[in-house]
């Protein structure tokens, strides 16, 4: 069985289950070594199925019911953090940053941000000079796709970034 064939069982096989299904038992079910499953879910979470390690094993959430929200903001790269903070000490996550560029037209990239630590670390590659912030090349104007578990969480959350000056009001470019 080729790896893809072995991706499609093992999401099965957890899909089918009414409780978490083992690393063991996927291997030995797979007749593979479990480090082999490790990898497989790690490329089938890469591939957008929301499987979930518990200590019990692998599970399968369906259930991806947040509310989500496209805001415009506009910042410097010094208060990126604070937007991040912003959002995710408000109950969201920052799922990605959009920017529409003159050049290149859209342009998107994941940051899916639900706490200070994953904010931190985000920062910390922009400070470090390893890379450069996808808003600069925009002067700091940008969309963000957030999430909440609910409508009313969102409000709070562009109550907060207003209050703060980072919220624009969208313009017709990004629902194309």
């Amino acid at each position: 069985m080729d790896g893809q064939a072995r991706r499609k069982k093992i999401i099965d096989i957890v899909r089918k289950s009414d409780k978490p299904v083992s690393g063991t038992f996927l291997a030995n079910e797979l007749n593979v070594s479990r480090q082999v499953v490790v990898t497989d879910v790690a490329l089938i979470r890469a591939n957008g199925v929301n499987i979930i390690s518990t200590n019990r094993g692998y599970i399968i959430n369906n259930s991806d019911s947040r509310c989500k929200r496209i805001i415009k903001s506009r910042h410097t790269d010094e208060q990126i953090l604070d937007e991040l903070f912003t959002i995710v000490d408000n109950g969201g996550c920052a799922e990605n940053i959009i920017i529409n560029h003159r050049y290149y037209n859209r342009l998107e990239a994941p940051l899916n941000v639900s706490s200070r630590r994953e904010a931190k670390v985000f920062m910390e590659a922009i400070v470090s000079g390893k890379s450069k912030s996808l808003s600069s090349a925009t002067s700091g104007y940008h969309y963000h796709v957030i999430s909440a578990d609910d409508e009313a969480t969102l409000d709070i959350i562009e109550n907060e970034l207003k209050a703060k000056g980072y919220w624009l009001p969208l313009d017709d470019w990004i629902s194309q």
